[in-house]
């Protein structure tokens, strides 16, 4: 489960620095000539010691390298990282050295471009290095110490591996580096200490028991890929969907303008056209969105709900036309990520555990992931990415306080805060929409900006009706034409 080190197709991360992609082959042959430096000094004797044990991980590697699959266009994943960390524990720096190189081969061979596979070689030896002095930091008498070491080695790797990233990134779009792999690399955090206990167990396994037992050990790692390929293709497919669908409204819209241009005569048809591709495209994504809320029947209509609470506030809150159409939008698409869930946490029926709420507390990373390179009002992304954090701090993802979170993605904490406190859970029965209102002022201040909070109690005071689910007549809260 190695993620490849190819250059991602830019994203919405801000430059911070000209860029100097004519520096990237000096920095390649940098990181290749460090990296051969380093592993030809080191002892040879592990691989002339047990030729066929080195010959046959190196062998698995390949293999497991061609199981790559793509991430979303940003970079590859595959089981190889598990291999090449065992690799740098039994046979060291050089053992790294001839995995990558016999890597770069194969990509040579597959007319991959020079600079590409030379890249990968220099970079992921650089990683494999590091993990293999990690190693070498343990008591090699001690089967504990190599499980710690493993998860150390693969900590050392991810590392590494985000710093050449990194540095790439800044001489070829010259972006913002932290923006920048707190986007693309910050999500596989938790993934890399796993691969380098993965790492340790193989080679505890082929020093207590048989160097034919890692024939066997590697099986479950083909199973985890292949479950991890499936999950990402059924994601794909609905992130391609919505990607495809932002690209024809795209031309759409260049079309409209050009018809505008051209014939002045249609100026009055205009805002009747733009208003068909804005529904349209909000549909489309709405359609993307409630694929999640379908699979959950305690969510039925949540979305809906959400949208008009919001749109209620921002009027209160005297947002503009234009900007009232992104909370709308907002509203509809905010838990886009939750695609990224998997469906044993997103539908657990009890209360989820710790490991389980680390995993739901991504879903707003992923909305801003999914949203970013979309032709979509800012408001709308921020009320994606923010609606979790909290007015005192404690918050998600970013620990936002105060007027720093948008002033969108408070008001949609509160109005998804509102359906989720007065909604039917399988774990409690829901709150009376008084009892919700008290929680709100319980807490003003520290889970909520109160100047919403305001908001809601003066707008409910003047349009009960249209708060309250109990009311009689249609729940509505649309845009004013």
């Amino acid at each position: 489960m190695n993620a490849s080190s190819h250059t991602p197709t830019p994203a919405a991360v801000p430059s911070v620095a000209r860029a100097r992609p004519n520096l990237i082959p000096v920095y390649a042959a940098l990181l290749c000539l460090i990296s051969g430096a380093i592993a030809l000094t080191s002892d040879t004797s592990r691989i002339t010691d047990r030729p066929v044990l080195f010959a046959g991980l190196v062998a698995a590697t390949l293999v497991m390298h061609a199981l790559r699959f793509d991430l979303f266009g940003r970079g590859t994943q595959s089981p190889a990282a598990v291999l090449i960390i065992a690799v740098a524990a039994l046979f060291g720096p050089l053992g790294v050295l001839a995995v990558e190189g016999a890597l770069g081969l194969h990509s040579a061979l597959r007319r991959v471009s020079l600079l590409r596979w030379g890249f990968d070689v220099g970079a992921l030896s650089l990683c494999g290095i590091s993990a293999a002095f990690t190693f070498g930091l343990a008591p090699s008498d001690s089967e504990l110490w190599t499980l710690f070491a493993g998860c150390a080695a693969g900590i050392a790797y991810y590392a590494t591996n985000s710093a050449v990233l990194v540095g790439v990134w800044l001489l070829d779009e010259g972006v913002n580096p932290i923006a920048a792999w707190r986007e693309r690399m910050a999500w596989l955090a938790p993934h890399y200490p796993v691969y380098g206990l993965l790492g340790g167990v193989l080679v505890v396994s082929e020093q207590r028991l048989d160097p034919y037992i890692l024939g066997a050990a590697i099986l479950p790692l083909l199973i985890a890929w292949l479950g991890q390929k499936q999950y990402l293709d059924r994601s794909r497919k609905g992130v391609e969907e919505l990607r495809e669908s932002n690209t024809r409204l795209g031309e759409a819209n260049e079309e409209l303008r050009e018809l505008v241009t051209a014939k002045s005569e249609l100026l009055a048809d205009k805002s009747q056209l733009l208003e068909r591709v804005r529904l349209s495209y909000l549909q489309t994504v709405a359609s993307l969105a409630r694929t999640i809320e379908a699979k959950d029947p305690y969510t039925g209509g949540h979305t809906e709900r959400v949208s008009e609470y919001a749109l209620m506030l921002a009027r209160e809150l005297h947002f503009t036309s234009d900007e009232l159409r992104a909370v709308e939008t907002g509203g509809v698409i905010h838990d886009i990520g939750k695609i990224g869930v998997r469906d044993q946490v997103l539908l657990k029926p009890g209360r989820l555990d710790e490991d389980e709420w680390v995993e739901m507390r991504r879903h707003p990373e992923i909305s801003s992931y999914i949203l970013g390179e979309l032709d979509i009002p800012e408001i709308a992304k921020d009320m994606a990415r923010s609606h979790h954090e909290r007015f005192d701090g404690k918050g998600y993802p970013d620990g936002l306080v105060g007027e720093a979170i948008p002033l969108a993605a408070r008001v949609l904490s509160v109005a998804d805060t509102i359906d989720a406190m007065t909604s039917d859970r399988p774990y409690r029965s829901a709150l009376t929409f008084d009892q919700a209102l008290e929680e709100l002022r319980r807490n003003s201040g520290s889970q909520f900006c109160p100047r919403v909070v305001g908001a809601v109690f003066s707008s409910y005071a003047r349009e009960p009706d249209k708060w309250r689910r109990d009311a009689p007549g249609p729940f509505v809260a649309t845009i004013d034409a």
